[in-house]
């Protein structure tokens, strides 16, 4: 276990069989009635890392007093695993790094690690607030205090702008991006960082998403990501207006302005189909990957986002 001079603890943790990466920040008091955790699950490539600014400011903004923890996907982080031939590599993943293995990986975490008492506010980004909504039915309600939905791609991602390009690609030519990274995982971490540093040119982002970037290097991850990618085009089509319907009080939905895998007309149509839902359209033109440019504002949205909820605890 590693930890920062913010108590930030980056931990590996065996979840359904898994090696998976976890950060915190903070830990879950014992001695007081009322316990808070936010608990973030990543987009897709699931790699925490990628998010610890981001929950590194939404702590700040708590005074350091509720705790951010989040963890990565399974298969998604690197372990170091050299050697493997193509043949290994290129197979079909386990179940476990499946997009439906990728949601009880998260709920056997929080079923496992985090008291019953505690309440929960879920806060998904892209896919992973697929993988939320999908948690919420074996989840207590009453653990549940909200989930916020960051970016969703909750619905039709094959036919979203982004989707159409890139579905025939992870169809027929997902194999290419696992060789190409098989190529350069001989590349010296040195030569690896130098070319993340290259694709970011002119782009302020934080060292954390370097750092996480690394993890891409690994052929074994790029195909689970690749992978679950494909699934993801597959699998979440039409929208699950049940589901929605029987959570809507615990549901805050954040849709971006110019986003190519969620449009407006996504967030036009909830709100249409949910008129008393809480949804709100980016007016800050951040990217879909906010945690490459706007973590610090994103943090702040959230915690002024949670207060009538705190202070409805406190009342």
């Amino acid at each position: 276990m590693e930890k920062d001079m913010d108590g930030m603890r980056s931990e590996f943790h065996t979840v359904t069989g898994c090696i998976t990466h976890v950060l915190k920040f903070g830990s879950i008091p014992q001695k007081i009635t009322e316990k808070y955790l936010f608990f973030v699950i990543p987009g897709n490539p699931g790699i925490i890392e990628y998010y610890e600014s981001f929950m590194r400011c939404l702590y700040h903004r708590t005074g350091s007093k509720i705790p951010v923890w989040g963890m990565s996907y399974a298969g998604h982080v690197s372990l170091g695993n050299e050697g493997s031939g193509i043949t290994e590599i290129i197979k079909q993943p386990p179940e476990e790094c499946t997009l439906y293995g990728q949601i009880r990986h998260k709920l056997a975490f929080i079923q496992e690690v985090i008291p019953a008492d505690v309440k929960l506010v879920l806060i998904g980004h892209s896919i992973g607030c697929y993988m939320i909504l999908r948690m919420l039915k074996y989840l207590p309600k009453q653990q549940i205090m909200r989930c916020f939905l960051l970016f969703p791609t909750i619905e039709r991602m094959a036919l979203s702008p982004r989707g159409q390009i890139i579905t025939p690609l992870l169809q027929y030519l997902r194999w290419i991006a696992v060789f190409f990274v098989k190529a350069v995982s001989y590349f010296s971490p040195q030569m690896q960082y130098r070319l993340i540093l290259r694709f970011f040119k002119g782009s302020k982002v934080p060292e954390c998403a370097l750092n996480a970037s690394m993890n891409l290097f690994d052929p074994q991850c790029v195909n689970k990501v690749t992978y679950l990618a494909r699934q993801e085009m597959e699998i979440v089509t039409e929208l699950d207006h049940d589901l929605i319907s029987n959570y809507i009080s615990k549901l805050s939905f954040y849709y971006g302005a110019d986003d190519h895998w969620c449009p407006k007309d996504y967030c036009y149509e909830m709100k249409k189909n949910f008129p008393h839902a809480d949804i709100r359209l980016c007016n800050e033109n951040f990217s879909h990957a906010f945690v490459l440019d706007a973590s610090q504002e994103m943090s702040k949205i959230i915690w002024d986002w949670i207060q009538k909820d705190l202070h409805h605890k406190a009342d």
